[in-house]
């Protein structure tokens, strides 16, 4: 179920959509996140990976996951296992190995500042295939006027990446903090 095109986050606007697979495809975005995952040193944020009674976690593969579902505007951890049981793309991250909510929110806990550098990175590779090329255009029938009005101004501001990125981690954040308050 294609989920809604969504220009606004919780504290001002922004240029991208949750989704960004609407933007590049889901192959492309996972294809970014790999080569930002790639990029990033591991070592420092649990490098023997998550051990639970049934499964351990590696890093990488949670680090691209939680990317992956913050790009595509899936941020609550109980929605993320959701997704994996219900979206082939993410049950594919997850190699075989699938976390709970609780390994999911421990691992956006212990390692937010990657998730971040990683979601950054991710972000802005977006906007440079999405607007930065000789035919770059906004999105087909996007009804968000600031995108039609910068391609006649000739003027287009690039986001802020780094608060987009802390933005969607604050989001996922909120959605466990209300699925508790339940």
């Amino acid at each position: 179920m294609p989920k809604p095109l969504s220009i606004s986050s919780g504290t001002g606007s922004s240029a991208l959509p949750d989704d960004l697979s609407l933007y590049i495809g889901k192959k492309t975005l996972v294809k970014l996140i790999l080569e930002a995952v790639d990029g990033i040193e591991l070592g420092g944020s649990r490098a023997g990976g998550v051990t639970s009674e049934t499964v351990v976690v590696q890093p990488a593969m949670m680090l691209t996951l939680l990317t992956y579902c913050y790009a595509t505007g899936v941020y609550g951890s109980m929605d993320i296992e959701l997704n994996i049981r219900r979206d082939q793309m993410t049950r594919y991250l997850c190699a075989k190995t699938y976390p709970d909510i609780d390994e999911i929110r421990s691992f956006r806990r212990d390692c937010r500042r990657i998730i971040k550098h990683c979601l950054v990175a991710v972000l802005g590779r977006v906007w440079e295939l999405r607007f930065c090329g000789d035919d770059a255009e906004p999105i087909g029938g996007l009804s968000y006027v600031g995108s039609s009005l910068d391609r006649w101004s000739g003027t287009r501001s690039t986001p802020n990446f780094s608060n987009e990125a802390e933005e969607r981690i604050a989001r996922a954040i909120r959605a466990d903090s209300m699925a508790l308050d339940v």
